[in-house]
């Protein structure tokens, strides 16, 4: 259940009482503004600053850029510009310590933590009843462990803080990883046991059967945590179950894919939780908006930093072609609302990967014709090949009406090579704002929906034995799919029932990639279970024929504009499709921690950076 941030912000009160200068975050005291006795002596303002934890999650730091840019721009299926600048190091998984929207991301969830530490304390000294304070601290109790979720799965080893900051408490070493999830556990079983049934929550707050999932989440990934032992991964997969069996059937799926990508009037049937946008606000910003799309998608300022890799694209439209959600999630033409132009011709609209614009008369000024990959006459239509792409080309041309004589469009040296723009990678799709103004979005984020918790209880089911309970589970996200859109698409086919086991695991792996593509777990997501884990969805980069070619093959000799190069993860040429390297394997399962946190934190020291960095 989400948090309406455009109703928390309409009470003036709330930046006075909590919002406190993020540049101090290190040193400030996070006490209230306001004398604590007077915010905790009513329900009206202890409500206000339980708002304010809560909003800090749609801070920039957090997941109104930060935190989200470096699960999607991390993730190794994204493609950023090869410029040297910080996207450039994050999307090469070679991510910078002194990155920006690193530090945010760090920053944004401490923050976050250190106004759900101050609030609890406070609220539980308060003169207020008892009920209220278990229900207010359960759902601050929430907020903290969800901010250790994303520590914990994103940086590993990080320190615990969970008593009110002081000037002494900065200085904290790194807790192990086991005792941050400890501590989660502490906090979402404490939200569970203290929260409400439903009902007066779902106006906003998180509530107990919100709680329930995400424990049948955390438990998960524990399971598939290469770390732990047979018995610990057992342990967790049976507890996830216990999860599962309790949320199963309580939410249901949003009849139209699309739609759950949307500024949500109210939340989606889908949503199990999620944070909502206004632009009203001067601190609760979505900038995704800035981040994802081109700026000529909608009339706001956008800067198209991070894009879909042709790799996952070609991977998602080989394996389900016509699937509803394709459109959903990639943006790869559009019309350019900042042409000027009062009519649609096909010289105002812009093409990417797997298109190309051309003029089929050369004399003409009207580009109205559009090149592109012919999936369908692919040998493997989740990986065309270079040979493939300049046999086929011939059937796009441009024609001399003199002398009729025609040029082939070259598709090759359009998506091989480096041709200075953009238009080699498509556009993640789902955080595009068509309706944006400046660099402010309206758009609401679903943190954890309903075919998310649906796939991964199919897994569980699965490593459980009972794999036909697991099919139907995901045939149940397979099916809203294809009836996304009328009449029903044929695609995405159904899992069909005599699969085995490890069939079964290896084809919700991808499933959860096709579904879940560019939000807000990507990262996490990919290193579920490890180097394997991560090493399997990097092999679909380095498996591309396209890409090979534009890093390790001929064409890699002659690419114009190093700007615009595509990657090639943890291997040589020599080794095509495989990811070798178990160090760069390694290093990748963890972010870097922020230089700025090595450097003023005293209990940290350079020792204590991530592995690799």
């Amino acid at each position: 259940v989400s948090r309406g941030l455009g109703d928390v912000y309409k009470r003036q009160g709330i930046m006075g009482l909590a919002m406190t200068s993020c540049e101090d975050w290190l040193e400030e005291n996070p006490k209230y503004s306001m004398d604590n006795t007077v915010i905790f002596s009513s329900q009206e303002t202890a409500e206000q600053a339980l708002d304010a934890c809560y909003g800090y999650l749609t801070s920039q730091d957090c997941f109104g850029q930060g935190l989200y840019e470096m699960s999607v721009g991390s993730s190794g299926l994204s493609w950023c510009q090869t410029n040297g600048a910080e996207p450039d190091r994050y999307a090469s998984l070679n991510a910078s310590p002194a990155g920006d929207a690193l530090l945010w991301a760090w920053r944004g969830l401490y923050k976050a933590i250190q106004e759900c530490n101050s609030f609890i304390v406070n609220m539980n000294a308060s003169s207020l009843s008892d009920d209220l304070k278990k229900d207010y601290t359960a759902q601050a109790s929430f907020i903290r462990g969800l901010c250790y979720y994303y520590l914990s799965m994103m940086w590993g080893d990080v320190p615990l803080r969970i008593d009110p900051s002081t000037s002494d408490a900065v200085s904290l070493s790194k807790s192990p990883f086991t005792k941050v999830v400890e501590q989660i556990f502490i906090d979402w079983n404490y939200a569970y046991d203290n929260l409400p049934e439903g009902g007066e929550h779902l106006d906003g707050y998180i509530d107990k059967l919100g709680v329930a999932a995400y424990l049948a989440k955390l438990n998960w990934l524990l399971s598939c945590n290469p770390d732990f032992d047979d018995a610990q991964r057992k342990a967790y997969l049976n507890d996830a179950k216990t999860w599962c069996d309790q949320v199963y059937g309580k939410y249901s799926l949003q009849s139209r894919y699309a739609d759950l990508f949307v500024n949500h009037v109210q939340n989606s049937p889908e949503s199990i939780f999620q944070i909502n946008f206004t632009t009203a606000s001067d601190y609760a910003w979505n900038r995704l908006n800035w981040i994802f799309a081109a700026d000529n998608v909608s009339q706001g300022t956008a800067y198209q930093r991070i894009r879909a890799t042709k790799a996952f694209h070609d991977l998602f439209r080989g394996t389900y072609p016509g699937d509803p959600r394709y459109d959903a999630t990639f943006l790869t033409r559009w019309y350019d609302v900042k042409s000027g132009s009062s009519y649609h011709l096909v010289s105002d609209s812009v093409y990417t990967y797997p298109y190309k614009s051309y003029k089929s008369k050369t004399t003409s000024r009207v580009a109205d014709a559009v090149a592109y990959i012919p999936y369908d006459q692919m040998a493997d239509p989740t990986n065309p090949t270079v040979d493939e792409l300049t046999a086929l080309q011939e059937q796009f041309y441009t024609e001399n009406p003199t002398t009729g004589e025609h040029t082939v469009v070259n598709l090759v040296g359009q998506f091989a090579t480096s041709v200075g723009d953009h238009a080699g990678w498509p556009l993640w799709k789902k955080q595009i704002d068509f309706n944006c103004q400046a660099q402010q979005s309206n758009n609401n984020i679903i943190l954890y929906r309903y075919a998310d918790f649906l796939l991964l209880m199919a897994d569980v089911y699965n490593e459980l034995d009972q794999t036909g309970r697991a099919i139907s589970l995901v045939n149940e996200v397979l099916t809203r799919a294809r009836n996304s859109v009328s009449p029903a698409a044929a695609q995405p086919a159904d899992f069909a029932a005599d699969l085995t086991k490890d069939q079964v695991r290896d084809k919700i792996f991808y499933e959860r990639l096709f579904e879940l593509a560019a939000e807000p777990d990507m990262y996490i997501e990919i290193r579920r279970g490890g180097t394997e884990t991560l090493k399997k969805a990097l092999e679909i980069v380095n498996r591309h024929n396209i890409t090979y070619e534009h890093c390790e093959g001929e064409a890699q000799h002659n690419n114009p504009d190093q700007r615009f190069r595509d990657r090639y993860f943890g291997a040589d040429a020599t080794f095509y499709g495989k990811v070798t390297d178990e160090s760069f394997l390694k290093k990748n399962l963890h972010l870097p921690i922020p230089h700025s946190e090595l450097s003023s934190n005293d209990g940290l020291s350079a020792a204590d950076q991530n592995y690799g960095y």
